[in-house]
């Protein structure tokens, strides 16, 4: 098994670290960089205006640690009386050294696992705030406000994306016979696709693609991709482990 791994640094080199340590060759390919969002400036403000009960939503650790510099810009602490809730237990852990108040944390990591615990369940009248990037999925938005909660986004950081088609790389992957790609987003996993040329399209199809949700496994369905692992999360743990059992069964999910 050799893997291409496309997530964004500072976890794409981890977890190429940590596939060679355990003996399987890997080869990093982040496509995406990220720079301060646009609604920081206002965060402080947005932040000292919430009632008691709101609840904070984060979508990554990277949206923790873009609001978090903010505020530590500002000299101004997180909120005590409000609820937090965190897609995962990495962003959870991060977010509660920072902000010093318990942090809510789905088994599933998704808009769907956060939107089954307490925090955001009878929430008619509770102000919501999530922290993102400047895009992502309204579904969860969109389910809150039809429970009559009044939701607001927060872009605390945006993406910038790699241009130049990866004609040389592909050349070198299908050398090294590389077999198999991670793909930690539904955005990464479309742009990808799109930075693959024609003549390595084949190529990528005959890849075993890990993905860690079913909403990103039905995506690669839709692009024709046949084999298809879903993870169920985003940790380098997980899908170090994932590849591991796969390394000894032979690519095989039986």
């Amino acid at each position: 098994m050799t893997v291409v791994v496309v997530r964004p640094e500072p976890d794409c080199h981890q977890l190429v670290k940590q596939l060679h340590a355990h003996g399987l060759a890997a080869t990093p390919c982040p496509l995406v960089s990220f720079l301060p969002g646009r609604d920081l400036t206002t965060l402080p403000r947005t932040l000292t205006a919430l009632p008691s009960g709101s609840v904070l939503v984060a979508v990554s650790p990277r949206a923790v640690a873009f609001a978090d510099h903010a505020l530590q810009n500002a000299q101004q602490a997180w909120p005590t009386d409000c609820q937090y809730v965190a897609v995962g237990q990495r962003t959870a852990r991060e977010w509660q050294t920072v902000c010093g108040q318990a942090v809510h944390s789905p088994a599933r990591e998704d808009s769907e696992g956060m939107l089954a615990l307490p925090p955001l369940t009878n929430v008619t009248g509770t102000q919501i705030v999530i922290l993102r990037g400047e895009s992502g999925r309204d579904m969860m938005a969109k389910t809150l406000r039809d429970q009559g909660a009044q939701v607001h986004y927060c872009e605390t950081y945006r993406r910038q994306w790699a241009v130049e088609p990866l004609v040389s790389q592909v050349v070198s992957w299908t050398k090294d016979t590389t077999d198999t790609v991670v793909i930690t987003s539904g955005q990464q996993l479309a742009y990808f696709d799109q930075l693959i040329t024609l003549s390595g399209q084949h190529w990528l199809r005959q890849c075993r693609i890990l993905v860690p949700s079913k909403r990103i496994q039905d995506q690669a369905t839709a692009l024709d991709f046949d084999t298809i692992t879903t993870v169920d999360s985003v940790a380098n743990s997980a899908l170090v482990n994932t590849l591991l059992r796969l390394s000894k069964t032979g690519l095989s999910d039986d």
